[in-house]
């Protein structure tokens, strides 16, 4: 048969029985002697018990006949058998079947182990000049003969790139390039050209070109479709498989990858199994290092009885030949200022990272610039409609080499702020074996500032970085920039986070007591940290002591930080965590170089299962000190585990305790958290990004560059409340008193509430606890202060509660918070900057009224003058 160069196809069923290790194929013969004989389908060993369907395309000017071959495998043997062999219309028959011309005849190239295996060589070829250890590049201009080595190894040695056709990479313009429809049932993986009547309207490559789409068998709701591709050849370490696919919107179909190994092992490398998007969308996928022939198989099924669309197109493979070597560390950093550099998409979320510069469309969320030059570009994730909480976004790196000896130091910048900023995590993910690590993660609102990350990574296999950022709600807007790779360990900071060691920090242990460096869950239950708060990940690094039922009230173990110079620092800080009905107290202590300590710091008993933040002003001095934690055991108990991480010295004063005026963080106040807090607090500058509502200055310095915390009102529903929630503070039998001055200014403003909580109220389900303040409604642009007196005879905490009024347009602020010890003053002390006004009314007054005085003096005098 012949057909002047259109596409032709062959379709046929076949059966086989007890015949595993069997091969059947299909096979394209244009000479006589059957030499160029090139097989277009294979059904590799396999037991199907059913008849089966399949249909091959190839393409040929030159007539052709197929022929059917069947090997014996080392099995028993078995059955095969072939039914309703037919042909497409394109297929022309010769009414003579005349004999094939031989070798004379033509001029196509004879077939030797060299010769391409691709169904679309045409025969325009000529005769095959080159040697048997070469390839012969048939299709290039001139004698171009390469190596024979060359053929199938993933990189493109013909000029016109003949030695690597049917090899695996595929665009489907042409033909299938040897991937096969290797189903058992009615559906079908099958060759279809894009038009306005099919989904999708287009392929990939040209619009109007071909791509392969699973036909499913009608009615039937679970039927799967495979596309097997050729033997592909041993790939480096760093090979990838780049596609891209189609399913239909909200379709019920479902696409994987999978991977199978020379022994016929398979192994899922991805899954998609809903699609919100009608546009093809890019994937890749780590296939890593094969010393054999192996083959990817994509498989769509059909998990409903209605029609739905799953295809793939342009099939390409990355970095795969042996001898590649990936670039310097260095080359897959990217500022994001010309794309996405080395790296791609994820395909396995719902969302895309956008390139950002300046502000992100929704208001009072997301940064005002990126971080490089404030002027540049960025990354970041839109929250807002159509976006819905929990869908994601990944960014992926290309495939990195071990990390080496010394490891390598991953850095970048991130910025989430906002009402209801959702997580931001980092995963490293190796293809062998396929697994994926959460090395760190951010959750809710950081402030409105870039952030830096520092990862120390020392994985010692091939790998990939994956960053990922989730929706948490309309005002979640999360940006990256700057990512930057550079051998060995990240630069020594203040910071002491204990992920590469106990920064020299030394144990002094009582008995059997000491601190241990550790990562993930406590060995006890119901105390301890679940994780470190540097990468909030079970993978992170904190040192804690452990509790025991052997332990002593009063027993003791202290780590003593190297030897600080008498001028560096004035504030340390810390985050511990005292999670457990047992704990006992944790002391900070500034010991001199001759052993002389001052406690700085002191917590006692439960505090709450989360990382709280501790820091205490030093003391004068004029030689050089260290910095001592202290655990102190409450006695026999194993509730009661204590941890400390992120310790850093600063040069910066510290705020007293009990003290906060938000310039420069949110001090010990935290947002409650998601399941009850449904929008944080803000720490916000300057007016409110909302008109007509809110505070235009702090109340501290009275400034637009002051700094206050806030609830954006145009976030959430009404009704809806903020979280607001103290340290915990251990009673007095002076009481205590909160002080604060609040803002509350708008035409729909809610609720401002104050409650005190402890664990016995909490521990019954109440997270507020019992109402000891409350406000409602407009009250004017101005700062107005309230305070509350407590006693409580157990450690409790202040919980401020804004709830949201009917409408958007009603923000309300703190500022200046103070808690200290004793009662109250019975009346509010003096704002001396709102009096200004009325001391110099006072004043005009008072000399107004000696004037007229002195003049009715006068005026009498001269009476009693004239009288005279």
């Amino acid at each position: 048969m012949s057909n002047g160069e259109k596409k032709q196809a062959v379709r046929f069923f076949y059966f086989s029985l007890n015949d595993a290790s069997g091969r059947l194929t299909a096979q394209s013969r244009t000479l006589r002697s059957g030499s160029d004989d090139r097989v277009l389908w294979t059904r590799e060993a396999s037991q199907s018990y059913s008849w089966q369907r399949a249909e091959v395309t190839l393409s040929s000017a030159a007539s052709s006949k197929i022929v059917f071959r069947y090997e014996l495998g080392d099995g028993l043997r078995g059955l095969v058998a072939l039914d309703d062999v037919s042909f497409s219309r394109d297929c022309v028959f010769d009414p003579d079947n005349s004999e094939l011309p031989d070798l004379s005849s033509t001029s196509a190239p004879p077939s030797t182990s060299n010769t391409p295996t691709s169904p679309h060589l045409t025969s325009t070829a000529p005769i095959n000049p080159c040697q048997d250890n070469e390839f012969f590049c048939w299709q290039s201009q001139g004698k171009v003969c390469i190596l024979a080595t060359l053929q199938c190894d993933y990189h493109l040695d013909c000029p016109q790139g003949e030695d690597e056709a049917g090899c695996g990479p595929c665009t489907f313009e042409n033909d299938q390039c040897r991937w096969t429809d290797v189903s058992d049932g009615q559906s079908k993986w099958q060759r279809q050209r894009a038009s306005n009547n099919t989904e999708p309207p287009t392929d990939h490559t040209a619009d109007t070109g071909y791509y392969m789409r699973v036909n499913f068998s009608k009615g039937s709701t679970q039927s799967e479709a495979q596309l097997q591709s050729p033997p592909l050849s041993p790939s480096s370490p760093y090979c990838q498989i780049r596609f891209h696919f189609h399913i239909s919107a909200e379709s019920a179909g479902s696409l994987r990858v999978l991977m199978q190994q020379a022994g016929g092992s398979e192994a899922i490398l991805w899954s998609r199994s809903h699609s919100t998007v009608s546009h093809w969308s890019p994937e890749h996928l780590p296939l890593g290092l094969h010393q054999q022939p192996y083959k990817v198989l994509f498989s769509g099924v059909n998990n409903a009885a209605a029609s739905h669309v799953v295809a793939v197109d342009d099939i390409s493979f990355l970095n795969c030949e042996k001898s590649y070597q990936p670039p310097a560390l260095a080359s897959f950093g990217c500022s994001f200022e010309d794309g996405l550099c080395a790296w791609v998409q994820g395909a396995e979320d719902q969302l895309d990272w956008l390139s950002g510069a300046g502000p992100t469309q929704t208001s009072n969320t997301g940064p005002a610039g990126d971080h490089t030059s404030s002027k540049g570009k960025y990354l970041y994730i839109e929250s807002s409609s159509p976006s819905i909480k929990g869908d994601s976004a990944q960014l992926k790196s290309s495939l990195l080499p071990p990390a080496g000896e010394k490891g390598y130091c991953f850095s970048f910048w991130y910025h989430m702020f906002g009402a209801t900023v959702g997580s931001l995590k980092m995963f490293l993910q190796t293809s062998d074996p396929l697994e994926k690590t959460l090395v760190w993660q951010k959750s809710g609102n950081q402030g409105d500032e870039w952030l830096q990350v520092q990862s120390h990574v020392n994985l010692q296999k091939v790998h990939q970085v994956v960053l990922e950022a989730a929706v948490g709600g309309e005002a979640g807007d999360i940006a990256i920039d700057d990512i930057s790779l550079s051998p060995g360990a990240c630069p020594v900071s203040d910071l002491c986070d204990f992920e590469d060691g106990s920064c020299n920090w030394e144990q002094q242990a009582a008995g059997d007591s000491e601190w241990i460096r550790h990562q993930g869950y406590t060995h006890n239950p119901y105390t301890g940290p679940e994780s470190d708060h540097t990468t909030s990940t079970p993978t992170g690094h904190y040192f804690y002591l452990p509790s025991s039922s052997t332990d002593r009230a009063g027993q003791k173990a202290a780590m003593f930080s190297p030897l600080y110079p008498a001028d560096k620092g004035s504030c340390v800080q810390l985050w511990y965590h005292m999670y457990g009905k047992g704990m006992g107290t944790l002391n900070v202590y500034q010991q001199s170089e001759d052993g002389k300590e001052a406690l700085i710091f002191s917590q006692t008993g439960d505090q709450g299962l989360l990382w709280r933040f501790a820091q205490a002003s030093l003391l004068p001095r004029l030689h050089p000190y260290r910095i001592v934690v202290e655990g102190v055991k409450a006695g026999p108990t194993q509730e009661g585990d204590m941890a400390i991480d992120d310790v850093q010295l600063t040069d910066d004063q510290c705020p007293p305790r009990g003290f906060c005026d938000f310039e420069d963080t949110m001090c010990s106040w935290s947002n409650l958290g998601e399941g009850v807090d449904q929008g944080d607090w803000l720490r916000g500058s300057g007016g409110s990004p909302n008109p007509h509502t809110g505070p235009s200055v702090d109340h501290t310095t009275n400034s637009t560059q002051g700094h206050y915390v806030y609830v954006d009102s145009f976030v959430g529903e009404w009704g809806v409340s903020s979280f607001l929630v103290s340290d915990v503070l251990q009673p007095s039998t002076r009481g205590h008193c909160l002080t604060f001055w609040y803002h509350m200014y708008g035409n729909h403003v809610g609720t401002l509430r104050v409650y005190i909580n402890n664990r016995k109220m909490q521990a019954g389900g109440d997270e507020v606890g019992l109402l000891k303040w409350t406000e409602t409604g407009n009250k004017g642009e101005k700062w107005q202060m309230a305070n509350v007196s407590v006693t409580h005879d157990e450690a409790f905490w202040f919980v401020f509660v804004y709830q949201r009024g009917r409408m958007a347009g009603g923000d309300v602020a703190l500022d200046d918070i103070t808690i200290v010890p004793g009662s109250c003053y019975t009346e509010p002390p003096i704002d001396h900057s709102d009096n200004k006004g009325m001391i110099v009314g006072l004043a005009v007054g008072l000399i107004v009224l000696a004037g007229i005085i002195i003049f009715i003096v006068l005026v009498m005098l001269n009476q009693n003058h004239n009288k005279m």
